[in-house]
C-alpha cells in the first residue's frame, strides 16, 4: 500500500453543492481506499491505496462521477514521493517564503505535457518546469493574470494549487509514509 495525493480539477462552490468533501471521503473509504483525508475544501485528498497513480486516478474518477460530478472534474494523482520532490525542487524559494499563495504548481493530466513554449514565455510571471509540472510565481496575484487560461491551451488539461497547499499536502503525505 502506498500514499497518494489526489487533486480534483474544477472544485469550488458550485461543485460543493453536488459533492461535499465529507461525501467524497466516505465514498472513497467505501470503495476500498484507506485513511482518506481531505485537505482544505478545494478537492485535495491524501489516501492509502494499492496500484499505480494511473489506477488510483481511474478509480477516483469513478467515485466522483458516482457522486454526481462530471468529466471536467478530473482526478490528478501523485505519489507522496512526487509531492516531496516537487517541494524540494522549489524554483522560487524566496517567493514561496514571502508570498506562497501567489505561487502555483500546475499538475497535468498528460504524463508528458507540452511545455516547449515556456522557454520563450515573456510575460510578467516567472515560470519554471519541475519534472512534469509548471511552477509559476505570479508575484502580484494570479487573479489579474491571463496565464492560467493560456497554460491549459498550450500544455493540456491541468489543475493548479498554490504553494501553501502543495507544501501542506507534501508534508502530510510524507508523515503518513513514516
Amino acid at each position: 500500500m502506498a500514499v497518494f495525493v489526489v487533486l480534483l480539477r474544477a472544485i469550488g462552490p458550485v461543485t460543493h453543492k453536488v459533492m461535499s468533501m465529507a461525501q467524497w471521503r466516505d465514498a472513497t473509504e467505501a470503495a476500498g481506499f484507506r485513511n482518506p483525508q481531505t485537505y482544505v475544501a478545494t478537492g485535495n485528498m491524501i489516501v492509502d491505496a494499492d496500484g499505480t497513480a494511473s489506477e488510483v486516478a481511474a478509480r477516483m474518477e469513478q467515485i466522483i462521477t458516482g457522486l454526481g460530478l462530471g468529466s471536467a472534474n478530473k482526478a490528478f494523482v501523485r505519489t507522496a514521493t512526487d509531492m516531496q520532490a516537487l517541494c524540494a525542487a522549489n524554483p522560487f524559494p524566496e517567493a514561496t517564503a514571502q508570498h506562497p499563495s501567489d505561487v502555483a504548481a500546475y499538475f497535468f493530466a498528460d504524463e508528458h505535457p507540452r511545455l516547449d513554449w515556456v522557454n520563450s514565455f515573456t510575460g510578467p510571471e516567472h515560470i519554471r518546469i519541475v519534472a512534469q509540472h509548471l511552477v509559476v510565481d505570479y508575484h502580484g496575484g494570479a487573479s489579474a493574470s491571463r496565464l492560467p487560461g493560456r497554460i491549459e491551451k498550450l500544455s493540456g488539461v491541468a489543475t493548479a494549487r498554490n504553494w501553501n497547499t502543495v507544501r501542506g499536502l507534501a508534508e502530510r503525505a510524507a508523515a503518513r509514509e513514516n
